[in-house]
C-alpha cells in the first residue's frame, strides 16, 4: 500500500532544492501524513543512524545482518569490557551501512537500576561527510 506525502511549496531561494526533502523521519506522525519528512542533511542522517541503531539484526526483511546487535548485548554480563563492546558494535555497524557518517564520540551512561532492567541511554557525537559541524543524538536501548 502506498501513501502520498503531503505536497510543499517551493519558494525561491538560494538553492532551488533547499525546501525538497532528504527523506523520511520516525516515527510515524499523525500530522496529515504517514511520515515526518527530513529538510536538511543532519535530519536525515540522524534519523538514518537511530534507525540502524534501533533496528536487530535479522528484523529487516532482505536485509538479515542490517542492525547492530545492541538489544542482544544488553544481556551480556556486564564486565569491564561491557561499555567497549557497545562501542565496537556501534562502530562497526555505521562503518558499514552508513559509511558517510563518522563517529566522534560514544557515551554510555547505566546505572545500577539501568542495568537490572537491561537498559541503556546512549549519547552519540557524529559528523556527516567532510563537514566539521558536529550533530549528537540521544536515545535509550531496552532488551
Amino acid at each position: 500500500m502506498s501513501y502520498v506525502l503531503p505536497k510543499r511549496i517551493v519558494k525561491d531561494t538560494e538553492s532551488e532544492f533547499d525546501n525538497y526533502a532528504y527523506g523520511i523521519g520516525m516515527p510515524k506522525q499523525d500530522k496529515g501524513s504517514i511520515f515526518s519528512q527530513t529538510f536538511t542533511l543532519f535530519e536525515a542522517a540522524s534519523e538514518n543512524l537511530r534507525n540502524l541503531l534501533q533496528t536487530r539484526k535479522g528484523e529487516r526483511v532482505m536485509q538479515p545482518e542490517f542492525g547492530t546487535g545492541l538489544h542482544e548485548l544488553l544481556f551480556e554480563p556486564m564486565d569491564t569490557q561491557y561499555e567497549s563492546k557497545l562501542q565496537q558494535a556501534i562502530e562497526s555497524a555505521v562503518g558499514y551501512w552508513l559509511p558517510y557518517i563518522t563517529i566522534d564520540e560514544i557515551d554510555v551512561d547505566m546505572t545500577d537500576e539501568m542495568k537490572d532492567r537491561n537498559r541503556a541511554n546512549l549519547n552519540i557525537k557524529f559528523r556527516v561527510g567532510d563537514t566539521i559541524d558536529t550533530n549528537q543524538i540521544t536515545f535509550t536501548v531496552q532488551g
